[in-house]
């Protein structure tokens, strides 16, 4: 299972972002085994989803590298993400790319209802 409570997305959710012309979704391998879904606005990208079926096969990591590059190569300042304030596992992958925590939403989850903390990660030259 993609993920440990049921998708904050439904599948017409999902079809309707697909549609959008800001919206990306790089995938692994020819069947379906992970994905990663982000919306790309100027130079932020948004991470909206990534998720694998099996764990521990890599697939989440070499998309998070796909993503890196891509925004590396279009000159992206940032990207964002919010993440489970339980998901610890998650949390340690994604500050292994060197992603930092600079916030926090307040009951953003439900089901069961629960903090985002929200994270970024600096990837192209900033004006800061």
């Amino acid at each position: 299972m993609a993920y440990a409570h049921e998708s904050p997305w439904t599948v017409a959710q999902f079809a309707s972002d697909m549609k959008q012309s800001h919206s990306h979704y790089f995938t692994q391998e020819s069947e379906i085994v992970a994905f990663l879904g982000f919306h790309q606005v100027c130079d932020e990208i948004e991470i909206t989803n990534i998720a694998t079926k099996i764990k521990g096969r890599g697939h989440g990591r070499e998309l998070m590298k796909r993503l890196i590059e891509h925004a590396e190569f279009q000159e992206i300042a940032s990207i964002f993400l919010e993440v489970r304030a339980s998901n610890q596992e998650a949390r340690l992958f994604y500050e292994k790319f060197g992603f930092q925590e600079i916030g926090l939403r307040k009951n953003y989850y439900q089901s069961p209802q629960e903090d985002a903390v929200l994270m970024s990660l600096k990837v192209g030259k900033t004006d800061e």
